[in-house]
């Protein structure tokens, strides 16, 4: 038999590492950050490569209704949007979203991709997709896609693979361990044993395998989402989900179900992939000259190395600076260093709660 392959492209994360770039009102799957398409167009007409357009759909948050439809314009059907009606982390994302698909379709193969990753190498990346589908058709388990690490990043998963035990083709390996977001020294430890690799976000099954896992590992969000769906054509439906969605725990696909499933095969990519997560990861997409500088637009500078100067319409002059990152976007300026890059959501809570929300 035939299986239906699908696609759900989740965009409702609010980006606040990489404020002032990203805002919750335009989040950074919105927006361009090298000044060609938007990290969602760029992840839609990727996977149309494997997947039809009519096999596309984007989860995002409500808020985010209008915005998507106008990023989209026609990539796929304006009905192919779920909207979530509460921001309760991709648990609940990936949960909606199997249930909707499998209402819709009973049966299928989906990938869950997140809308805010930058991908080099387009062909490995879709082979390493083609793999998971091709994985996911013929077992039980959820395939996850991983990259080789390239450095102790604390902000990633870590997927160890039991490397003597390979299925064809032979970069698909059993998971022994979904590790989230180690601390340094751990993931210092798992960079030198080799035996581990990167989560790219990238997960993919049968829709009848994600359902098992959240039964098994997650009952509420089964319970709960699946009574609200039978209600999905009645004119409540709206506060009906909402309901559904206020007693759901908000947790991550990640913390709830694949950390402890046993049943995880991993595809083993060979493609660049960056979790655009924080703003230190902008000298990836622009690159570094001479100086070690990651720049976008306008900059002049004396002593200045190894920093990122981002502006969108103001010119930026630095002296004596090393280790830095300046991003200015219209009335919002950032001045930090690299390696503080991570605590801007604890700044973005600081501005709220200081009376400066027009500005987040």
């Amino acid at each position: 038999m035939l299986e239906e392959k699908y696609a759900v492209i989740m965009a409702g994360g609010v980006g606040t590492r990489l404020w002032p770039l990203s805002k919750e009102k335009k989040p950074k799957q919105f927006i361009s950050i090298d000044g060609n398409e938007t990290l969602l167009v760029q992840t839609i007409k990727r996977i149309q490569e494997v997947v039809p357009k009519d096999n596309c759909f984007v989860i995002t948050n409500k808020d985010y209704h209008d915005l998507t439809k106008e990023t989209l314009k026609n990539l796929i059907p304006h009905t192919n949007i779920i909207l979530e009606p509460l921001k309760k982390n991709t648990a609940a994302c990936i949960s909606y979203a199997t249930l909707h698909l499998e209402k819709l379709f009973r049966t299928g193969l989906v990938c869950f991709i997140p809308a805010d990753s930058y991908v080099m190498d387009k062909d490995e990346y879709l082979h390493s997709i083609r793999q998971a589908y091709h994985a996911a058709k013929n077992s039980k388990e959820l395939i996850i896609i991983g990259v080789n690490p390239t450095n102790p990043a604390t902000g990633y998963g870590y997927i160890q693979v039991k490397s003597e035990e390979c299925f064809e083709p032979k970069s698909i390996s059993r998971v022994v361990e979904f590790k989230e977001k180690p601390s340094i020294e751990t993931a210092k430890e798992y960079i030198k044993s080799n035996k581990y690799l990167w989560n790219s976000g990238l997960v993919a099954g049968h829709l009848q395998a994600f359902i098992s896992e959240i039964q098994q590992f997650i009952p509420k969000h089964f319970e709960m989402l699946s009574k609200a769906l039978m209600h999905q054509n009645e004119p409540d439906f709206d506060s009906i989900i909402e309901n559904a969605y206020s007693e759901l725990l908000d947790i991550s696909f990640d913390y709830g179900v694949l950390e402890k499933s046993k049943n995880l095969l991993a595809v083993k990519g060979s493609f660049n992939w960056y979790d655009i997560g924080s703003l230190d990861a902008l000298s990836i997409i622009l690159g570094s000259d001479d100086s070690g500088n990651s720049i976008y637009g306008k900059h002049l500078g004396i002593d200045t190395k190894n920093s990122i100067i981002y502006s969108v319409e103001n010119l930026i002059t630095t002296i004596g600076l090393s280790d830095m990152i300046i991003v200015n976007v219209g009335d919002r300026i950032i001045v930090c260093p690299k390696d503080r890059a991570q605590d801007l959501k604890t700044l973005v809570e600081i501005l709220k709660n200081n009376g400066y929300e027009k500005y987040i």
